[in-house]
Order: structure tokens, then sequence, then C-alpha cells
């Protein structure tokens, strides 16, 4: 933890606060605070639709036109801003804590001139998508778990997050179940594990779930423990290990912008061939995905002008049907409405 921590003054009633590694206090994201809910309005959505629809590729153009030393000031003063417009950045992926940054959103984020361009961005089109999609996410979880919970009541649960970061929809999808009926949790081992190359979102969510476990907050008196583990989405040796080693548990393998926004088609059919093989019949795979180029909102399409070196894949959910049915997954439910992103379950063709 650095010497200097930017502390968070005035914290909101419901929430628990940790420090990331960079010594910035965030609130450990929560899809059900009215803070969070207030931040998605579809009215709102369908006006920007609009806006970026007749405005998309003017502004990339201006963005790129920006001098350098004002990008220089953002990357100095932004997550949220820095690994979107930092050239040199040998990272290809969005990191667990930028990420997380535009789940927060600009009223969770906090107030103060520290975090005043990293509230700007939040209120923008892209942060909004993100937004959703982190709801939808602990949504599907939930949906997807929760009668699996209530048949097996004796059985543990075993959350496999793939390129997870922070994992708060792994965390968000315990709240939901626990605002549904929290005896699906008591008396049950619950292991959040994340998969992941980066260490600074996981370092947080380890954080978050000690936060959570304290007196006031959502997880008191629950057992759950969470790891982290260095994971190469190319080589499925750790996760073919962890899926035997809780094949008595129930399994929910979840990859929220990861393994379906990122990865080839290659990469994508080594880890779900992997799941297939390794686990238990009634597993379940939670997972987002761009809609194709010719479907996805033009901002995103615009966007990919801005300097970066983050690729993203647009593969829809025809391209997610060729991929996944020949390696003997269905997908079992879809959650629409986001201009951008599909959330989806996959199980395992009977």
């Amino acid at each position: 933890m650095p010497d200097k921590l930017y502390r968070i003054k005035r914290k909101l009633p419901g929430l628990s606060y940790v420090f990331t590694s960079n010594g910035v206090e965030l609130p450990v994201l929560d899809i059900t605070h009215p803070g969070f809910i207030s931040t998605i309005n579809e009215d709102r959505l369908i006006k920007l639709i609009s806006y970026v629809e007749k405005n998309a590729e003017k502004n990339a153009e201006k963005f790129n036109k920006i001098p350098a030393y004002i990008k220089k000031y953002w990357i100095k003063h932004s997550f949220a801003m820095a690994e979107l417009i930092e050239s040199d950045n040998e990272v290809s992926f969005a990191t667990g804590i930028s990420t997380l940054m535009m789940k927060l959103g600009p009223i969770l984020i906090g107030k103060g001139r520290r975090r005043f361009w990293d509230r700007m961005v939040t209120k923008g089109f892209g942060s909004l998508m993100i937004r959703m999609r982190a709801r939808d996410m602990s949504i599907c979880q939930a949906v997807s778990i929760i009668p699996l919970l209530a048949k097996s009541k004796e059985k543990n649960l075993c959350f496999i997050n793939i390129a997870g970061g922070s994992a708060s929809d792994s965390i968000n999808a315990l709240f939901l179940i626990l605002q549904k009926d929290p005896a699906l949790l008591k008396n049950r081992k619950v292991e959040i594990n994340v998969l992941d190359i980066d260490t600074g979102g996981p370092a947080f969510a380890e954080r978050c779930i000690t936060a959570l476990k304290e007196p006031g907050g959502k997880f008191k008196g629950l057992d759950i423990t969470f790891r982290h583990i260095p994971y190469d989405w190319n080589d499925t040796q750790k996760l073919a290990e962890l899926l035997s080693e809780r094949k008595e548990w129930l399994q929910l393998c979840a990859s929220e912008g990861g393994l379906f926004e990122y990865c080839s088609d290659e990469v994508i059919i080594r880890n779900l061939k992997t799941i297939y093989d390794c686990s238990n019949e009634d597993v379940i795979i939670a997972g987002t995905l761009l809609h194709d180029i010719s479907t996805i909102d033009a901002g995103i399409v615009a966007a990919l002008k801005i300097s970066s070196n983050i690729k993203i894949k647009f593969l829809g959910v025809n391209g997610l049907k060729r991929i996944a049915e020949p390696v003997h997954w269905k997908v079992s439910s879809t959650i629409e409405g986001n201009p951008r992103y599909l959330v989806f379950a996959l199980k395992k063709k009977e």
C-alpha cells in the first residue's frame, strides 16, 4: 500500500469500502445500491444512442487530435482514461480496476478533485454500457444458480471467474442470492476463484471479500473464501485442475468482458472443451460478448479509431453458437437490451 492514501470523505450508507493497490479508496460495487441503480436510465440511453450514431466518428477524430500534454495529464489523473489513450501501454486488455471505475459510475466513485476525471468518464455512453453489462451478468449468474442451490443444499458453491479482475460479477451474484433467500448460502462453503493474468483487480477483490465479512458487511457470518490463480487462457491446465478439484461442488464458470470478447475462436473452444471435460453435469457458464459488427452501435466502431492497444472481438450470438455447439454446449438463456453487449448462459447439451 502506498504512503499516500486518497480517501473518500463522505461514504455512502450501505456500502463497504476498500483501497486499491494505488491507495485509492473505492466502494465495493453493489448493483442493488440506489447510487448504482440511478445511473442506468433507459430514457437517457435512447437519447445517447441517437447522439452516438450521429457524432461517433467526429468525436473520435477530435479525441485523437487532443495535444499529447493534455492526454498525459489525463493518464496521471484517471484510471478509466489511462488505458484508453496511453499509446505505449503494452497491455492488450482492460484491467480489472480501470473497468471497475466505469462500473461504479459517477455517484459511487465519490466526490473530490482527485476523482473528477473518472466521474466524467463514467457519465459517457461506453461506461453506461459496461454498468448494464455488470448488472445483467450478475443477474444471469444468480438466476442460473439459484435453482441448483435450492435443489442441492448439501453442496458447496465454486465460482470460477476467467479474466475476473475485481470479481464484481461474482460478488454481486451473491448479493442477489442473499436478496432472494439468505438461507441458500447458510451453512455452505462458497469459493470465488479468479483466474487472471492481472494482479491489481484480484488483489482488490480479495480486500472486498474481507471487508464484506466484517461487522455490518453483507457477507458477515458466511463462509466465503477467495483465491487468485494466475492464468493464461491459452493454456488451460490450471482451469482443468481447479474444475477437477471441485467436481463435487456446484460449479459456476464466468467471464465478463474477457474470454468471449478478446480471444480467438481457437482459444475460446479450448477453454470450453476443458470445462466440458473436467466439470460436473450441472456446470453453468455465464459470459458476455459484443454484438456482431453489423448490428453493434456505431460508438464502439468509432472508438477503435482512438489510439489504443486494446483489441476486441465482435462475436455476436450466432458466432457464439457456431463455436459452442460443436463442443457440446447450448445457449440456455440470454439477457438483451444492451446495444453493445449480450449476456448469456451456457449449459451442457443433454
